[in-house]
Protein backbone atom coordinates (compact mmCIF):
# COMPACT_ATOMS: atom_id res chain seq x y z
CA UNK A 1 0.00 0.00 0.00
CA UNK A 2 1.06 3.54 -0.19
CA UNK A 3 1.36 5.53 2.54
CA UNK A 4 -1.53 8.38 1.23
CA UNK A 5 -3.89 5.38 1.34
CA UNK A 6 -3.10 4.74 4.92
CA UNK A 7 -2.65 7.76 5.60
CA UNK A 8 -6.48 8.97 6.77
CA UNK A 9 -6.32 6.26 9.52
CA UNK A 10 -2.98 7.35 10.70
CA UNK A 11 -4.13 10.77 11.36
CA UNK A 12 -7.22 8.82 13.59
CA UNK A 13 -4.76 7.63 15.20
CA UNK A 14 -2.23 10.01 15.64
CA UNK A 15 -4.78 13.29 16.23
CA UNK A 16 -3.36 16.29 17.19
CA UNK A 17 0.25 15.29 15.36
CA UNK A 18 1.68 17.19 12.80
CA UNK A 19 2.28 14.81 9.51
CA UNK A 20 6.00 14.85 10.36
CA UNK A 21 5.03 13.69 13.71
CA UNK A 22 2.61 11.13 11.90
CA UNK A 23 4.79 9.67 9.46
CA UNK A 24 7.60 8.87 12.15
CA UNK A 25 4.86 7.36 14.26
CA UNK A 26 3.57 5.21 11.03
CA UNK A 27 7.31 4.23 10.66
CA UNK A 28 7.71 2.88 14.40
CA UNK A 29 4.28 1.17 13.15
CA UNK A 30 5.66 -0.28 10.36
CA UNK A 31 8.99 -1.15 12.58
CA UNK A 32 6.49 -2.98 14.96
CA UNK A 33 5.43 -5.37 12.54
CA UNK A 34 8.62 -5.84 10.75
CA UNK A 35 9.92 -7.17 13.81
CA UNK A 36 7.59 -9.79 14.25
CA UNK A 37 8.75 -11.79 11.55
CA UNK A 38 5.54 -13.26 10.49
CA UNK A 39 5.40 -11.32 6.64
CA UNK A 40 8.62 -10.12 6.00
CA UNK A 41 7.98 -6.34 5.09
CA UNK A 42 11.51 -5.69 4.59
CA UNK A 43 11.80 -7.86 1.67
CA UNK A 44 11.14 -6.48 -2.25
CA UNK A 45 12.00 -6.86 -5.64
CA UNK A 46 12.74 -4.69 -8.19
CA UNK A 47 13.46 -4.56 -12.73
CA UNK A 48 16.27 -1.96 -13.70
CA UNK A 49 17.48 -1.59 -16.83
CA UNK A 50 21.52 -1.81 -17.55
CA UNK A 51 23.90 1.20 -18.97
CA UNK A 52 27.03 0.11 -19.82
CA UNK A 53 27.22 -2.62 -18.32
CA UNK A 54 26.12 -1.19 -14.88
CA UNK A 55 23.06 -1.19 -12.63
CA UNK A 56 22.80 1.03 -10.03
CA UNK A 57 20.47 0.67 -7.13
CA UNK A 58 18.14 2.93 -5.64
CA UNK A 59 18.79 4.42 -2.30
CA UNK A 60 15.79 1.99 -0.13
CA UNK A 61 18.16 -1.35 -1.19
CA UNK A 62 20.01 -2.72 1.54
CA UNK A 63 21.52 -6.32 1.12
CA UNK A 64 21.07 -7.96 -2.22
CA UNK A 65 19.46 -11.14 -2.08
CA UNK A 66 19.48 -12.44 -5.25
CA UNK A 67 20.42 -11.35 -8.55
CA UNK A 68 18.42 -12.16 -12.40
CA UNK A 69 20.50 -11.09 -15.35
CA UNK A 70 17.98 -11.10 -18.15
CA UNK A 71 16.61 -14.00 -17.13
CA UNK A 72 18.90 -16.00 -15.59
CA UNK A 73 20.57 -16.40 -11.77
CA UNK A 74 24.15 -15.19 -11.34
CA UNK A 75 26.75 -14.95 -8.17
CA UNK A 76 26.86 -11.42 -6.62
CA UNK A 77 30.82 -10.77 -5.57
CA UNK A 78 31.33 -7.96 -2.99
CA UNK A 79 33.67 -5.16 -4.65
CA UNK A 80 36.59 -6.81 -3.16
CA UNK A 81 36.30 -9.78 -5.75
CA UNK A 82 38.32 -7.54 -8.34
CA UNK A 83 41.31 -7.56 -6.28
CA UNK A 84 41.19 -11.46 -5.69
CA UNK A 85 43.80 -13.84 -7.48
CA UNK A 86 41.30 -15.68 -8.98
CA UNK A 87 38.09 -13.09 -9.83
CA UNK A 88 38.41 -11.46 -12.80
CA UNK A 89 40.07 -8.18 -11.78
CA UNK A 90 38.44 -5.04 -13.32
CA UNK A 91 37.58 -6.16 -16.97
CA UNK A 92 34.66 -4.24 -17.79
CA UNK A 93 32.59 -7.39 -18.86
CA UNK A 94 32.45 -9.82 -16.16
CA UNK A 95 31.98 -13.59 -16.59
CA UNK A 96 29.02 -15.28 -17.30
CA UNK A 97 26.74 -15.30 -14.40
CA UNK A 98 28.47 -13.35 -12.17
CA UNK A 99 28.21 -9.93 -10.71
CA UNK A 100 29.90 -7.64 -8.18
CA UNK A 101 30.19 -4.47 -6.36
CA UNK A 102 31.58 -1.66 -7.49
CA UNK A 103 31.09 0.35 -4.36
CA UNK A 104 28.89 3.95 -3.94
CA UNK A 105 28.60 6.63 -6.34
CA UNK A 106 26.24 9.63 -6.08
CA UNK A 107 24.93 9.46 -10.03
CA UNK A 108 22.34 6.81 -11.65
CA UNK A 109 24.86 6.78 -14.37
CA UNK A 110 28.46 8.40 -15.23
CA UNK A 111 28.91 11.17 -18.05
CA UNK A 112 29.52 9.15 -20.98
CA UNK A 113 31.84 12.35 -22.38
CA UNK A 114 33.03 15.70 -21.03
CA UNK A 115 29.79 17.33 -19.91
CA UNK A 116 28.70 20.52 -18.29
CA UNK A 117 25.82 20.23 -15.66
CA UNK A 118 22.38 21.64 -15.38
CA UNK A 119 19.54 21.14 -12.92
CA UNK A 120 15.90 20.97 -13.13
CA UNK A 121 13.85 22.50 -10.39
CA UNK A 122 10.56 21.14 -10.35
CA UNK A 123 8.93 23.19 -7.17
CA UNK A 124 9.25 26.75 -7.67
CA UNK A 125 9.89 26.94 -3.65
CA UNK A 126 13.24 24.94 -4.54
CA UNK A 127 14.38 27.77 -6.42
CA UNK A 128 18.47 29.17 -5.66
CA UNK A 129 18.52 25.92 -3.16
CA UNK A 130 22.19 24.54 -2.86
CA UNK A 131 23.21 21.82 -4.91
CA UNK A 132 27.07 21.80 -4.95
CA UNK A 133 28.63 19.34 -7.01
CA UNK A 134 32.18 17.97 -6.30
CA UNK A 135 33.67 16.65 -9.96
CA UNK A 136 36.94 15.85 -11.52
CA UNK A 137 37.68 18.04 -14.88
CA UNK A 138 38.88 16.46 -18.21
CA UNK A 139 42.77 16.29 -17.03
CA UNK A 140 41.58 14.32 -13.72
CA UNK A 141 42.23 17.17 -11.09
CA UNK A 142 39.40 18.32 -9.33
CA UNK A 143 37.61 21.50 -9.84
CA UNK A 144 37.59 24.44 -8.01
CA UNK A 145 35.67 27.76 -8.06
CA UNK A 146 35.39 31.09 -6.76
CA UNK A 147 34.05 31.15 -3.14
CA UNK A 148 31.85 34.29 -1.94
CA UNK A 149 35.32 35.74 -0.52
CA UNK A 150 36.55 34.93 -4.10
CA UNK A 151 38.65 32.34 -2.64
CA UNK A 152 38.65 28.78 -4.58
CA UNK A 153 36.74 26.54 -3.16
CA UNK A 154 36.34 22.92 -3.66
CA UNK A 155 33.65 22.05 -6.46
CA UNK A 156 30.91 24.13 -8.24
CA UNK A 157 27.05 25.31 -7.41
CA UNK A 158 25.20 24.16 -9.83
CA UNK A 159 22.05 26.99 -10.35
CA UNK A 160 18.72 25.92 -9.23
CA UNK A 161 16.22 27.97 -11.33
CA UNK A 162 12.62 26.94 -10.99
CA UNK A 163 11.52 27.31 -15.13
CA UNK A 164 15.30 27.58 -16.54
CA UNK A 165 18.06 25.58 -16.70
CA UNK A 166 21.17 26.73 -16.76
CA UNK A 167 25.25 25.85 -16.24
CA UNK A 168 27.57 27.68 -13.86
CA UNK A 169 29.54 29.34 -16.09
CA UNK A 170 32.39 29.29 -13.99
CA UNK A 171 32.95 25.57 -14.17
CA UNK A 172 35.04 23.65 -16.88
CA UNK A 173 33.40 20.54 -18.17
CA UNK A 174 33.67 17.77 -16.20
CA UNK A 175 34.96 13.83 -16.65
CA UNK A 176 33.13 12.26 -13.50
CA UNK A 177 31.62 13.66 -10.14
CA UNK A 178 32.24 12.00 -6.20
CA UNK A 179 30.70 14.19 -4.40
CA UNK A 180 27.14 15.60 -4.40
CA UNK A 181 25.80 18.24 -1.64
CA UNK A 182 22.05 19.03 -1.50
CA UNK A 183 20.56 21.60 0.06
CA UNK A 184 16.96 19.63 1.18
CA UNK A 185 14.24 20.59 -1.18
CA UNK A 186 10.07 20.59 -1.27
CA UNK A 187 10.13 18.22 -4.83
CA UNK A 188 12.54 16.33 -6.68
CA UNK A 189 15.74 17.84 -8.17
CA UNK A 190 17.24 16.80 -11.69
CA UNK A 191 20.87 16.58 -12.57
CA UNK A 192 21.63 16.78 -15.97
CA UNK A 193 24.81 16.16 -18.31
CA UNK A 194 24.94 18.44 -21.28
CA UNK A 195 27.78 17.69 -23.70
CA UNK A 196 30.22 20.08 -23.71
CA UNK A 197 31.37 19.88 -27.57
CA UNK A 198 27.86 20.80 -28.90
CA UNK A 199 25.62 21.39 -25.92
CA UNK A 200 22.55 19.57 -27.61
CA UNK A 201 23.44 16.08 -26.08
CA UNK A 202 21.80 16.21 -22.95
CA UNK A 203 21.78 12.71 -20.58
CA UNK A 204 19.93 12.91 -16.93
CA UNK A 205 22.48 11.47 -14.39
CA UNK A 206 20.66 11.87 -11.28
CA UNK A 207 17.25 12.85 -9.83
CA UNK A 208 17.15 13.55 -6.19
CA UNK A 209 14.51 13.13 -3.25
CA UNK A 210 13.67 16.19 -1.47
CA UNK A 211 15.46 14.57 1.84
CA UNK A 212 18.35 13.59 0.12
CA UNK A 213 21.19 15.88 0.89
CA UNK A 214 23.97 13.62 0.37
CA UNK A 215 23.54 11.12 -2.17
CA UNK A 216 25.05 7.50 -2.58
CA UNK A 217 23.74 4.49 -4.39
CA UNK A 218 25.32 1.23 -4.77
CA UNK A 219 26.50 0.05 -8.32
CA UNK A 220 26.80 -3.36 -9.39
CA UNK A 221 28.69 -4.82 -12.43
CA UNK A 222 26.98 -7.33 -14.62
CA UNK A 223 27.50 -9.03 -17.78
CA UNK A 224 26.00 -6.04 -20.66
CA UNK A 225 22.11 -7.36 -20.80
CA UNK A 226 19.44 -5.40 -21.34
CA UNK A 227 17.55 -5.42 -17.47
CA UNK A 228 18.54 -7.01 -14.21
CA UNK A 229 16.24 -8.08 -11.33
CA UNK A 230 16.84 -8.29 -7.66
CA UNK A 231 15.35 -9.64 -4.70
CA UNK A 232 16.62 -7.43 -1.28
CA UNK A 233 15.83 -6.53 1.97
CA UNK A 234 15.16 -2.82 2.83
CA UNK A 235 17.69 -0.24 3.72
CA UNK A 236 15.50 0.96 6.35
CA UNK A 237 11.30 1.49 6.71
CA UNK A 238 11.37 5.69 7.19
CA UNK A 239 8.25 7.19 5.75
CA UNK A 240 9.05 10.33 4.54
CA UNK A 241 6.39 11.45 2.55
CA UNK A 242 2.50 10.04 0.93
CA UNK A 243 4.55 8.68 -1.89
CA UNK A 244 6.10 6.31 0.16
CA UNK A 245 5.30 2.54 -0.61
CA UNK A 246 4.71 0.11 2.47
CA UNK A 247 5.36 -3.49 1.43
CA UNK A 248 2.21 -4.35 3.37
CA UNK A 249 -1.07 -4.92 2.68
CA UNK A 250 -2.89 -5.43 5.47
CA UNK A 251 -4.53 -2.74 6.67
CA UNK A 252 -6.25 -3.79 9.83
CA UNK A 253 -2.71 -5.09 11.21
CA UNK A 254 -1.01 -1.84 10.48
CA UNK A 255 -4.05 0.02 11.99
CA UNK A 256 -3.67 -2.02 15.22
CA UNK A 257 0.17 -1.52 15.33
CA UNK A 258 -0.44 2.40 14.99
CA UNK A 259 -2.84 1.87 18.32
CA UNK A 260 -0.20 -0.04 20.07
CA UNK A 261 2.54 3.02 19.38
CA UNK A 262 -0.32 5.36 20.56
CA UNK A 263 -0.72 3.43 23.74
CA UNK A 264 2.95 3.04 24.09
CA UNK A 265 3.15 7.11 23.90
CA UNK A 266 0.14 7.11 26.51
CA UNK A 267 2.25 4.71 29.03
CA UNK A 268 -0.81 2.37 28.58
CA UNK A 269 1.20 -0.90 28.41
CA UNK A 270 -1.53 -3.20 29.05
CA UNK A 271 -3.56 -1.80 26.38
CA UNK A 272 -0.25 -1.84 24.32
CA UNK A 273 0.59 -5.05 24.37
CA UNK A 274 -2.71 -6.40 23.71
CA UNK A 275 -3.24 -4.69 20.73
CA UNK A 276 0.48 -5.65 19.28
CA UNK A 277 -0.33 -9.30 20.01
CA UNK A 278 -3.99 -8.72 18.37
CA UNK A 279 -2.23 -7.37 15.03
CA UNK A 280 0.68 -9.82 15.22
CA UNK A 281 -1.94 -12.90 15.20
CA UNK A 282 -4.03 -11.18 12.35
CA UNK A 283 -0.79 -10.91 10.61
CA UNK A 284 0.24 -14.88 11.27
CA UNK A 285 -3.11 -16.43 10.23
CA UNK A 286 -2.49 -14.17 6.57
CA UNK A 287 0.71 -15.70 6.30
CA UNK A 288 -0.89 -19.17 6.68
CA UNK A 289 -3.22 -18.23 4.31
CA UNK A 290 -0.31 -17.74 1.72
CA UNK A 291 1.17 -20.43 2.45
CA UNK A 292 0.68 -23.42 -0.43
CA UNK A 293 -0.91 -26.35 -0.56
CA UNK A 294 0.13 -29.98 -1.42
CA UNK A 295 2.55 -32.12 0.20
CA UNK A 296 5.84 -30.41 2.30
CA UNK A 297 9.03 -31.45 1.32
CA UNK A 298 9.90 -34.26 4.15
CA UNK A 299 13.39 -33.16 6.02
CA UNK A 300 15.76 -35.79 5.81
CA UNK A 301 18.40 -36.76 8.35
CA UNK A 302 21.61 -38.71 7.36
CA UNK A 303 23.04 -40.80 9.74
CA UNK A 304 20.20 -42.04 11.69
CA UNK A 305 19.65 -45.87 11.58
CA UNK A 306 17.07 -48.49 13.58
CA UNK A 307 18.09 -51.34 15.22
CA UNK A 308 18.58 -53.50 12.32
CA UNK A 309 20.77 -51.44 10.81
CA UNK A 310 18.35 -49.43 8.45
CA UNK A 311 18.61 -45.53 7.48
CA UNK A 312 15.46 -43.75 8.48
CA UNK A 313 14.15 -40.18 8.09
CA UNK A 314 11.70 -37.95 9.85
CA UNK A 315 8.85 -36.38 7.29
CA UNK A 316 7.56 -32.99 7.02
CA UNK A 317 4.60 -34.68 10.26
CA UNK A 318 7.26 -35.80 12.24
CA UNK A 319 6.74 -39.91 12.04
CA UNK A 320 9.77 -42.05 11.52
CA UNK A 321 9.28 -43.57 8.01
CA UNK A 322 11.93 -45.82 6.39
CA UNK A 323 14.03 -45.07 3.54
Amino acid sequence: MFVRDFYPQAKRAFENCSEPEIFARLTDAVKLLANKGVLDINLGQMDLCVCNGCATLPRDVGTVLGMNVNGRPTLIHDQWFQYHINGPGSLDCPPCNTSYELGQFVTWRDPSAPSYLVAEVTSAADNNKRLRVYALDVDGKKIYTPGPNCTLEEGFLVPTVFGFSGRNPEAPPLSSIYRVDKETTRDFVRLIAVNASDGSAQTQIGCYEPDETLPSYRRIRVPNKSWVRIKYKKANNDIRRLADFINLDNYEALRLACRAVKYRDDDKWDQARAAEAEATRILSEEAESLLPSGPRVPQIINGVFNDNGDSLFYSSGGDRERW
